[in-house]
């Protein structure tokens, strides 16, 4: 799997899932070395980890922005570099997320902040091509800031720095991979002999659904209900954290929609709460691709006479072909709707976002989740308008529908509240000072701007606004330093190059 990649920036919510207490899966290894052993091989176990090495060189170039790209090796380590316009420089490939089985995306590290490198490895084709979501760059990008959301679901014991975006201690994660404890539950108390590890299969079924729907569950927008985020633990219900929308009658398939996909089938539909996730998959041994066919069709036979198909031993070929996906390119995943073949759900009737599962969302979470769909700006405000004002998300994605709609008188208390409830809204911080310079308060605006950079210091529009402002307001030197800084993130920052070029022209 790849790392997700959020349409919309400034507008994610981020529902976080952290453990306390934990020891790391290596204390596991002790005493359950054969099932510690066996897991090593699963993709879950591989989803991430420090980059040792590549095993194959490439270069391409991306067209529309004109950037060649290039991995190789050099000095025991890997990197890529890029090339527009006589602008040249590299990065390191530091980390990895994707167990390479369909691809593999990298991450590397400037000054503490960590960001996703622009070059991914796809396995099916196997080549190097631009990493999912940078198609829509006219330019180079080197600054999608990686926050925890992103890797929650690829790494472990993960180490964020207080009150930034994307800031990590050094490593960002200790334990690769989706760890034991992720699962099982922390598992400090069971090592020292004084408790016992959550269980999912003998768990209650929403409860047992809710340790695979954490990463498993894509949806439309996943929206952390008020005061949750991170408190989602195995053995709790995730609907009690966390509400997942997804478009009514939507047959789009994400790199993660297994769950949803799986409740459209007439399996699901006819078994339910017998049939989940671990009666097809033993998430501690990953088969053989020889034995693949085999395996899945044992499964199937459980419920399904033998005599009811001759096609062959590959049921799951047939019946849940891979599919692509929309968020992913040169990849195809498995479709788990398991339909007849050739079958495939068209959209129908209004389109409108529901709570998976039917569970109970309120103005708040509707709101929120609408604020995430482009053309639904109107029935957003809506709800967000009747939900509670005492909380900063509200308050920030509200001040921003009214901004987008010109009403700059509504938006900008919104902020401020927003602000004064939340001071790590980096997206209100950043929005507040667009309104402060529109209204002539420069020096209000550069504070702002520069606290939003402390805190995600890859805004590079962020930065060319506030390098501009400082200029204006008499601080060249400020505002040649703040330059300088985005070219060291981005050489390929045209507008900042010619800024800065004229800038040292006229002095």
């Amino acid at each position: 799997m790849f790392i997700c990649v959020h349409p919309r920036p400034y507008l994610v919510l981020l529902a976080v899932f952290t453990l306390r207490g934990e020891t790391g899966s290596e204390v596991c290894a002790a005493c359950h070395h054969e099932i510690f052993d066996s897991y090593q091989k699963t993709g879950m176990a591989r989803s991430s980890g420090a980059v040792t090495g590549i095993e194959v060189e490439g270069a391409f170039t991306h067209k529309p922005s004109g950037v060649g790209y290039r991995v190789f090796r050099e000095a025991g380590a890997a990197w890529f570099s890029f090339d527009v316009g006589g602008v040249q420089g590299r990065r390191p490939l530091e980390y990895f997320v994707g167990s390479g089985t369909v691809g593999r995306s990298f991450l590397y590290t400037a000054d503490g902040f960590l960001y996703q490198a622009p070059v991914s490895w796809y396995s099916a084709p196997a080549k190097w091509d631009l990493s999912p979501g940078y198609r829509q760059y006219d330019r180079l990008y080197l600054t999608r800031a990686i926050e925890p959301v992103c890797l929650e679901c690829h790494a472990s014991r993960l180490q964020p720095a207080a009150g930034t975006s994307n800031g990590y201690r050094s490593p960002p994660f200790l334990e690769g991979g989706v760890s034991c404890e992720r699962c099982h539950g922390a598992g400090d108390a069971h090592a020292a002999g004084r408790g016992k590890m959550v269980d999912p299969a003998k768990l209650a079924p929403e409860r047992r659904d809710s340790v695979c729907a954490q990463c498993h569950l894509a949806g439309e927008a996943r929206i952390a209900r008020a005061g949750a985020a991170g408190r989602f633990r195995p053995g709790d219900r995730l609907a009690d954290s966390l509400v997942v929308f997804e478009w009514a009658g939507k047959p789009d398939m994400n790199v993660t929609s297994h769950f949803e996909t799986l409740a459209e089938s007439a399996c699901k539909r006819a078994s339910g709460d017998k049939l989940w996730c671990g009666s097809c998959h033993d998430p501690h041994r990953a088969p053989a691709e020889a034995e693949r066919a085999g395996f899945y069709r044992a499964k199937c036979l459980q419920c399904h006479q033998a005599a009811q198909c001759s096609r062959g031993e590959d049921c799951a070929g047939c019946h849940m072909p891979k599919r692509p996906v929309r968020d992913v390119q040169h990849s195809a995943y498995t479709d788990h709707a398991i339909r007849k073949p050739g079958a495939r759900t068209a959209a129908n009737g209004e389109r409108k976002l529901v709570p998976f599962g039917g569970v109970a969302a309120g103005d708040r979470e509707f709101g929120l989740a609408y604020a995430t769909a482009p053309g639904f700006e109107k029935r957003a405000m809506d709800y967000l308008a009747r939900a509670t004002q005492d909380d900063a998300e509200v308050l920030a994605h509200l001040a921003y529908l009214y901004e987008s709609s010109g009403n700059l008188s509504k938006a900008a208390p919104l902020y401020q509240k927003a602000l004064k409830l939340d001071p790590s809204q980096v997206a209100a911080a950043v929005n507040l000072g667009n309104l402060y310079i529109k209204g002539g308060q420069a020096q209000q605006a550069i504070r702002l701007w520069r606290y939003a950079l402390e805190r995600s210091p890859g805004l590079e529009t962020v930065r060319l606004s506030l390098a501009v402002a400082l200029y204006r307001s008499g601080d060249s030197a400020g505002g040649e330093e703040t330059l300088r800084k985005l070219l060291d993130l981005n050489p390929g920052n045209a507008a900042a190059r010619k800024l800065l070029n004229e800038a040292q022209s006229r002095r």
